[in-house]
């Protein structure tokens, strides 16, 4: 018996129960899912939250766990298992980990705002060999087909046959908040967008029945089967049937479960796999349920997308019926048919954390995709330090952090400008925003202070809608001054060429009598032709790529935390090999649509070694742009010093500063210009003073100038003991092209807002 079938038959003995018991509770707490098995290899994946989410980068989780006593193993996990190829997507996703003997390790790979295009399986590799597959639950909700998509500047309303898509935002919430009150406050059904899963809770109420009814749940189109719908019902009671309300064909082969409150399965049952004939409900009877129910599912087998329309489901009890409060469902055919319903608000989608918060994420990227954070005042206590900095940073890069049960925040948070309100208060951190309520639960919110809540996640919304489309990024943030093919000059050299090749070369060879030389002078005058084309092309732009970088910097100097927003651009006349490599604390969001058949490249994406973008993202003589989020600790700062009526400052910003607006504690307004890195510079007496009615702030100074930085004066935004300064380059943004880039082809450029680290006053 070798020494891993003893280790098992020991830990299989009685003596190691209470232990297997304590190990199986707090895995089932913390992994809600069974492992996949390869060889001494398991992998469990772990669901953070179910539904859809459309910007930032969502997290997939996996326990990895080795079993051997002996070996260390190299672990590479692949998403998707088989690519597919259409459009703007990604095709790959990877990360490799060396797991020890006897150890087990949490891997995270993040998939940035585009869609999955491929199978719904997970590769392994173990050791660099194909070790099998196993599936994915619910791999392509980030990004996904279904409703508006943010992409360069504006919602892509795919199928767009109906006018501008509601706007549609995430939220997530804590498992200590009722998610139903929660929904209640966020969504009205007259708010949800067409075709959503939203649109099956509720009693039955589309006007009409066959063909697009947008006031039902339909799948979106292209997705592959199964197709399912799952509803909860907010007052759980003991049930004898369920009857659905289809405005479609009843379709074939229906698996429906209902499921108890505790999460058992109470009743199983599927549908004959003949099609039904005939519009109308479906009614399925049973023994009343021993528990009251809380979960109905159905999902479909035997039809496609087309043919799938829900729009209501009746749970049948003992005393009447009752309605399903939330829905979500493998697919949403939001927008594909169009928007021909009156739904046009802005739709919340609401997802449950299903991890408690101390295994919440410590990388800021995993709170990306959520245009709000709601959690209680305990559930922010209990975060871990990694965590709570993760959020923060989060709340810094323009995030929505709400707490209820108490407005005695964090410590850290205590000392950033605030606003107090009934019931609450609003606590600025960095370009976010942190709502702070007394209530334990939103239900207890007064009907302005829930407007203060659905508002600050749609002005979170508005950001992602108002990005630079593919038509104006080139004219806003060009990368090169010309990026345009030159036509006339190819056509020229075309056209000299058909003479030369044609009729010159022939009469020239006709009168000299030597036609048979026809063999090598064509091959001769398309390779000079080749040649001059090329040598044209690099006299032109040569192989060096451009790049250009801008941003805006929230410099906290007191906490030494840094939280920059801007863009970037590619110019490459070749494509570059190496790809783009970006930093664990950069979110990069490509300027693309995110859905086009036919057109566009598939991406790959590994996190072995940071964020490296491999294949697909830069393409020869195509410019490429991002808009970039960065959250870090940087040691950046300007020293202040106003002693005997004399103010100095130090650049310690590791970069020129070409001019620098500095507001002391009293208000007084210092201006300079072109102070060198680490150069100790003397102000000029201060002439100005802060006005009340300007002092925008950080925010200001993103919305007037934009991500780009166009500043011609910084006054305005100022605030006491705050700076704003222009510098010459970017020290907080690298350049995606490492090595390969050079500092004569690279525009750079950065404005700081920066909060002194203590009080500057004479």
């Amino acid at each position: 018996m070798n020494p891993r079938e003893t280790l098992r038959n020991r830990n299989s003995s009685r003596s190691f129960l209470p232990f297997r018991v304590l190990l199986a509770c707090l895995l089932l707490f913390s992994v809600p899912a069974f492992a996949d098995h390869f060889g001494d290899i398991d992998i469990t994946p772990i669901t953070i939250a179910n539904g859809n989410t459309y910007h930032g980068y969502h997290e997939f989780r996996f326990l990895i766990e080795n079993h051997s006593m002996k070996y260390t193993h190299k672990v590479t996990i692949v998403i998707p298992d088989r690519a597919y190829s259409s459009g703007n997507s990604l095709g790959r996703l990877s990360r490799t980990i060396n797991v020890g003997p006897e150890q087990r390790d949490l891997m995270p790979i993040w998939q940035p705002p585009l869609p999955i295009n491929g199978n719904s399986q997970v590769r392994v590799l173990v050791d660099d060999d194909e070790a099998g597959a196993f599936n994915m639950p619910d791999p392509m909700r980030h990004a996904a087909m279904g409703g508006a998509t943010y992409y360069s500047g504006g919602p892509y309303y795919r199928g767009g046959y109906g006018g501008s898509p509601p706007m549609t935002t995430a939220i997530l919430v804590s498992r200590s908040l009722n998610f139903d009150e929660m929904n209640r406050a966020f969504n009205a059904k007259a708010g949800v967008v067409d075709y959503s899963a939203q649109m099956a809770t509720g009693g039955p109420d589309s006007p009409t029945r066959g063909g697009l009814v947008p006031t039902a749940w339909m799948p979106a189109p292209g997705y592959p089967a199964p197709h399912w719908l799952e509803l909860e019902y907010s007052s759980p009671q003991p049930a004898k049937g369920v009857r659905i309300y289809f405005t479609t064909l009843v379709p074939a082969g229906i698996q429906i479960d209902i499921k108890g409150a505790s999460g058992t399965n109470l009743f199983h049952t599927n549908t004959p796999p003949m099609r039904m004939a005939r519009f109308g409900n479906l009614e399925i009877p049973f023994d009343l349920t021993s528990e009251p129910v809380k979960t109905v599912r159905l999902e479909f087998n035997g039809s496609g997308p087309g043919n799938i329309g829900v729009d209501a489901v009746e749970l049948i009890g003992a005393s009447g019926g009752a309605w399903a409060s939330t829905a979500r469902a493998s697919s949403e055919a939001s927008g594909a048919y169009g928007s021909r319903s009156s739904s046009a608000m802005p739709t919340h989608t609401l997802l449950r954390c299903e991890l408690p918060p101390p295994e919440w994420s410590d990388s800021w990227l995993s709170y990306t995709p959520y245009d709000a954070v709601a959690l209680s005042a305990a559930d922010l206590k209990a975060l871990p330090a990694p965590a709570f900095s993760a959020l923060w940073s989060y709340a810094e890069c323009g995030g929505n952090v709400f707490v209820f049960g108490s407005t005695a925040l964090p410590e850290a948070w205590r000392g950033f400008p605030k606003n107090t309100f009934d019931q609450g208060e609003l606590v600025h951190i960095g370009l976010g925003r942190c709502l702070a309520f007394d209530a334990a639960q939103i239900s207890a919110l007064s009907r302005s202070n829930i407007g203060r809540v659905t508002d600050a996640v749609d002005a979170n919304g508005r950001v992602w809608q108002g990005l630079p489309n593919l038509d104006t990024v080139n004219q806003t943030f060009p990368v090169v001054e010309n990026y345009q093919v030159p036509v006339r000059s190819t056509v020229f050299i075309m056209l000299i060429f058909v003479i030369a090749i044609g009729p010159l070369n022939l009469i020239v060879l006709s009168r000299t009598n030597r036609r048979t030389w026809l063999l090598w002078t064509i091959p001769a005058i398309s390779l000079l032709t080749c040649l001059l084309v090329f040598v044209y092309s690099f006299l032109r732009e040569g192989v060096t790529p451009n790049t250009r970088i801008a941003g805006i910097t929230i410099l906290d100097q007191a906490n030494r935390r840094a939280a920059s927003v801007g863009l970037t651009a590619f110019y490459c006349p070749l494509t570059p090999s190496q790809g783009l490599s970006f930093s664990t604390d950069t979110e990069a969001t490509p300027l693309v649509e995110t859905f086009n058949y036919g057109r566009g490249t598939s991406r790959e994406v590994d996190w072995t070694q940071g964020q490296h973008f491999g294949h697909g993202w830069v393409s020869a003589r195509v410019p490429a742009h991002f808009y970039l989020r960065k959250a870090e600790t940087r040691r950046e700062r300007i020293e202040f010093e106003n002693q005997n009526g004399q103010a100095t400052v130090v650049n310690g910003l590791g970069a020129t500063i070409k001019n620098l607006w500095l507001a002391d504690g009293n208000s007084h307004v210092f201006i300079a210009t072109n102070i060198a890195a680490g150069q100790k510079f003397t102000l000029a007496a201060s002439t100005t003073l802060l006005k009340k009615e300007e002092q925008s702030g950080a925010h200001g100074l993103l919305e007037k100038c934009g991500p780009q930085g166009d500043i011609a004066d910084g006054t305005p935004y100022l605030q006491p003991n705050t700076y704003v300064a222009e510098l010459d380059s970017n020290p907080f943004f690298e350049n995606g092209l490492g090595s390969k880039a050079q500092s004569a082809r690279t525009k750079s450029h950065a404005i700081v807002f920066g909060t002194l680290a203590a009080p500057a006053t004479p």
